[in-house]
């Protein structure tokens, strides 16, 4: 091979990875974008509880105190969200490193399915878990608390967005790792476009008078992050056959 030929290819090699560094760089100035937009919603609200006190427009001391209280469970909420963010800050960084164990998936789908199904049940929705007998001893090397935490984000992401019908969650092997399968019924469903990335102004004041929760845009840059952290990736695809989407995580055996 030519000291041409060579040059070619290390120039190929360093474009892909200013590519890799460009993107890379987009996709951490909107995960702070997005934290501070997460954040904004919570401590406005604060401020309006606070604002009433200090102005004495409270209709009595009873009705203060519980402004209190309230200002109180946002704060609470609010240290939740912040304590998210920096744990997962502090994995990418490697300032802590995932507790990695030997993990069934059998099982930890087994006890997502325990936590999760009131809630899918509360939007006429069924969660169905779906293990063959060459699925039930698949063993992973991971972080069991940050998978669980993964999973079931998208699983409220994939309720918010689901359409009647039923959730089933699988899991199967291939040949670098295993698939963690979420079928949803949707028909179409694309993460630009559906998932709110960023809430409109309106929906900010609608959530003044709820207790701070994590965005679904938010919830997805967090798994996301995560993932990738274990050594994964996701993916979506359409099944036009029975109208359904599935979201399929995959994670090598063992990080290495």
């Amino acid at each position: 091979m030519s000291d041409i030929d060579n040059l070619k290819i290390e120039l190929n090699k360093t474009k892909i990875a200013y590519q890799e560094a460009l993107q890379n760089s987009r996709l951490k100035a909107g995960f702070m974008g997005r934290i501070a937009h997460e954040i904004r919603s919570p401590l406005s609200s604060l401020m309006g509880l606070h604002q009433l006190i200090i102005n004495d427009l409270c209709e009595s001391r009873e009705e203060e105190r519980e402004f209190i209280v309230e200002a109180y469970q946002y704060a609470k909420k609010l240290m939740a969200i912040i304590d998210q963010f920096v744990e997962v800050s502090k994995l990418e960084i490697g300032r802590i490193n995932p507790e990695i164990e030997i993990v069934n998936l059998s099982e930890l789908l087994s006890d997502i399915h325990s936590l999760i199904y009131l809630e899918a049940a509360n939007k006429n929705l069924k969660i169905k878990l779906e293990m063959t007998e060459n699925s039930q001893d698949l063993i992973v090397k991971t972080d069991r608390g940050k998978l669980i935490n993964i999973i079931f984000l998208l699983l409220e992401i994939i309720i918010d967005y689901s359409e009647m019908g039923e959730i089933l969650l699988s899991a199967s092997k291939n040949n670098e790792g295993v698939n963690i399968n979420i079928n949803f019924p949707c028909k179409s469903f694309n993460m630009s476009e559906n998932i709110d990335l960023l809430k409109s102004p309106i929906e900010e004041l609608k959530q003044l008078n709820k207790l701070p929760q994590l965005s679904n845009g938010m919830k997805l840059m967090l798994t996301e992050n995560v993932l990738n952290i274990l050594g994964g990736y996701s993916t979506l695809k359409q099944i036009q056959e029975t109208e359904t989407t599935q979201w399929q995580l995959f994670l090598p055996t063992e990080i290495v």
